[in-house]
């Protein structure tokens, strides 16, 4: 599958799953809903990992590499208990759009850090997308 696939993929998936834990935190505490979904996260990565025999230590250490790794996976528990928690107390039609905009700060610090090509048409989809969370969590 190519990129686009999969990031259409990500998009229903988190779509459906967004979905079903604003169902499930009806009765279930967030907390153990995070630690039990991530159980699957962990084991679904491992699995990849051996199905694709990806080395297991390769350019593993103390380096840069490993330090942002460290850093994203930091921010990444950050973001996600804070959506646990915020989907837990909100409505999922607002709660959800707004976790969504991440994509537009992604998309900027591509463009500003990475150096990633900046055109018109992206420009105008990132305020486009803001524009459409901000209706849609109205």
């Amino acid at each position: 599958m190519s990129y686009l696939s999969w990031a259409f993929f990500t998009m229903v998936t988190y779509g459906v799953s967004t979905f079903l834990l604003k169902v499930v935190f009806r009765t279930i505490h967030p907390a153990f809903g995070l630690a039990f979904a991530n159980l699957f996260v962990v084991s679904a990565g491992v699995g990849w990992a051996i199905m694709t025999g990806a080395p297991a230590f390769k350019n593993v250490g103390w380096n840069g590499a490993t330090s942002l790794l460290l850093v994203a996976s930091t921010v990444l528990a950050m973001s996600i208990v804070s959506f646990y928690k915020a989907l837990s107390l909100g409505p999922a039609s607002v709660v959800a759009p707004i976790f969504a905009l991440s994509f537009v700060v992604a998309a900027v610090l591509g463009l500003v850090v990475l150096g990633e090509p900046v055109k018109a048409t992206r420009i105008a989809g990132l305020i486009l997308g803001v524009v459409a969370i901000m209706l849609l969590t109205r």
